[in-house]
């Protein structure tokens, strides 16, 4: 997923040390217990549009991300 425009980080959340772990694909960000990610958007109920610590774009399940 490319992202245009400029980035602003709204927060940084964390993925639920409970949730189940997936690959990731497509426009979809990897899920990985515990691990913390800017947050670029709250594109809908939803999914969340996150920047991982290698500097990838993609959306998460807002179902599994915890305020920090």
């Amino acid at each position: 997923l490319q992202f245009e425009g400029s980035i602003s980080v709204l927060t940084q959340m964390m993925v639920d040390p409970a949730a189940t772990e997936k690959r990731g694909g497509g426009k979809n960000l990897p899920l990985r217990r515990g691990e913390i990610l800017d947050v670029i958007q709250f594109t809908n109920e939803e999914q969340i549009l996150c920047r991982n610590s290698q500097r990838r774009y993609g959306y998460v399940p807002r179902a599994v991300m915890l305020h920090l």
